[in-house]
This record gives structure tokens, C-alpha cells and sequence, in this order.
């Protein structure tokens, strides 16, 4: 291997050890305080980790001027796990919001394959805390949900698609 490429091994790692870092803060953030703390921040930061994943498989098959630029700019590492986190974010929204599930299987899917929430207790609808305290039903929620917004940041076209998707459903029932 030669020494661009352990430059970017190098620099996707230290990415990697802070998206790991943040991770353990949140956990322990969680841990110490009395309230609730939804999972959106730990949503973001599984799509982050998927597009660090695919950063990571796709290098060697990049070709030597692919891999220099990566090494050449923070930005280019950056921009991917940004990307992925708001992938990540779009889709536990998606989730969240019951558009594929739906209450009572009202969405545009049945499946078991997506993860339900809990239900607050809604005092202002607009309330920001309320959205940040939104938490996966169980802990097989979790894990799905942790599953899909992986998938979101691993792979760039499955969140575009599946919008596309909805886009396409959405303008073929108001054709009817």
C-alpha cells in the first residue's frame, strides 16, 4: 500500500475515532441525565458511520489522483459523513412521522422491517424537546432503526431513491 493511501487510512480513522467519541459522549450524556433523551443524535451518527464505511471499502479500487485528493482536503472526507448524517436524518424523520408504516398499517408499506416509536405526550405540537425525545418502542426499534439510517449514509442513491419512490406513489394516488 502506498503512503497516500495510509494518509487516508490515517485520516479516515481519526474521522472514525471522533464519530466513535461523539457517540460515547452521547451514551454517557444519556446515562447521567434524569430525562429522557430521544435517539436522534445517535440516528446521525450511524448515517455518518455508514458513509465512513463506504469511504472506507471504496479505496482500492480508487485510482491514484482519486486518492490524492482525498488526502489533499479534510473537505472531501467531511462532506460524505455530513451527507450521510443528513440522509440519516431524513430517514428517521420518514420513520418517525409513520409515512412508510403508518398507525394501524395506514402507510404506504406493511412491514415489520421498520421501526415504530414511542407516542409523547404532545403539550405544544411545535415543541422542539418533544422531537428530540421521540425514542424507538423497544430496543429491536432501536436496532432497526440504527440498521436503516446506517444503510442511508453506506449508501448515497437509498434515501434519494426511496424519497423518489414516495414522490412517485404520492403523485399516482392524485392522479385517481
Amino acid at each position: 500500500m502506498d503512503v497516500e493511501r495510509l494518509r487516508l487510512l490515517s485520516r479516515i480513522g481519526i474521522s472514525t475515532i471522533a464519530i466513535l467519541a461523539v457517540a460515547g459522549i452521547l451514551t454517557l450524556a444519556f446515562a447521567l441525565m434524569t430525562a429522557q433523551m430521544g435517539t436522534m443524535f445517535f440516528a446521525l451518527l450511524a448515517g455518518a458511520l455508514g458513509a465512513e464505511v463506504s469511504i472506507i471499502r471504496r479505496i482500492p479500487s480508487l485510482k491514484d489522483a482519486d486518492v490524492s485528493a482525498l488526502v489533499g482536503s479534510w473537505w472531501s472526507l467531511v462532506v460524505p459523513l455530513l451527507a450521510g448524517s443528513v440522509m440519516a436524518g431524513v430517514l428517521y424523520l420518514v420513520f418517525m412521522a409513520g409515512i412508510l408504516t403508518g398507525d394501524g398499517g395506514e402507510g404506504l408499506f406493511t412491514s415489520n422491517l421498520f421501526p415504530t416509536f414511542t407516542a409523547p405526550q404532545v403539550k405544544d405540537p411545535l415543541d422542539l424537546h418533544v422531537v428530540l425525545e421521540i425514542r424507538p418502542a423497544s430496543i429491536k426499534d432501536f436496532g432497526k432503526l440504527m440498521a436503516w439510517c446506517f444503510l442511508s449514509g453506506y449508501s448515497e442513491r437509498f434515501v434519494p431513491s426511496l424519497l423518489q419512490s414516495l414522490e412517485q406513489r404520492g403523485s399516482g394516488s392524485s392522479k385517481d
